[in-house]
């Protein structure tokens, strides 16, 4: 059902929603609720999707969504936190920056509306958790 979850969130991504990022949010969603290896490992196929339908490089993709749900996942192992809207977001801005930080240094460069797609994105993770948890 999660895999369901991350095709509609990428074809909304590509196609209506192209300014938030919401396949990093089921990264870092994936890494919270599964785990380290959990969030690798469906981080990473987030992360072929993720380069079968952009036109970006493919093995970046994978190496970034799976870098994202690993660490989520490894703060979540290592961090007592108690589950609620605050720390989603920080958990999901933090995800964002680590993404976009991590593509900047591997590729040079920065796109356009960077900081109001990761501010929307983050404010749109509680929503979007509890959506997947029902």
């Amino acid at each position: 059902m999660f895999f369901i979850w991350v095709i509609l969130a990428g074809l909304m991504q590509i196609t209506v929603l192209w300014e938030l990022n919401l396949l990093v949010l089921l990264a870092v969603y994936s890494g919270l609720r599964k785990g380290p290896l959990g969030g690798l490992l469906i981080g990473g196929a987030i992360g072929i999707f993720a380069g079968i339908i952009s036109s970006s490089i493919f093995t970046l993709n994978l190496a970034l969504y799976s870098l994202v749900g690993f660490l989520s996942g490894l703060a979540r192992s290592h961090i007592y936190y108690k589950e609620n809207i605050f720390t989603q977001f920080l958990f999901s801005l933090c995800g964002l920056v680590l993404f976009y930080l991590a593509y900047f240094i591997l590729t040079g460069r920065i796109q356009m509306s960077i900081f109001s797609a990761i501010l929307f994105s983050a404010a749109l993770s509680p929503i979007l958790f509890k959506v997947i948890e029902k």
